[in-house]
């Protein structure tokens, strides 16, 4: 991480950890405070942000039928700045 996205490293090993930690969606925001945690809309309906820097965030999606708060699975999808 260090060597392609030294910047951010930091922040992606945390927010990284509190998925692991959390036991659902919803808890990311106990979790992690600091990630900022939050549900997008419109061109990235369906999918979950936590920030690493002013403009950078890690996407990830809430997989199963459940409502995505309460989801226990989610897949990364990317680190993108959709600012």
């Amino acid at each position: 991480m260090r060597k392609k996205r030294g910047d951010i490293a930091d922040k992606l090993r945390r927010r990284v950890n509190a998925l692991r930690t959390a036991e659902t969606v919803g808890d990311l925001s106990t979790i992690d405070p600091l990630g900022y945690w939050h549900q997008l809309h419109e061109d990235h309906a369906g999918e979950w942000a936590g920030k690493l820097s002013d403009n950078y965030r890690l996407l990830i999606r809430p997989e199963g039928d459940s409502d995505s708060w309460n989801a226990v699975t989610v897949t990364v999808i990317d680190i993108d700045d959709y600012h």
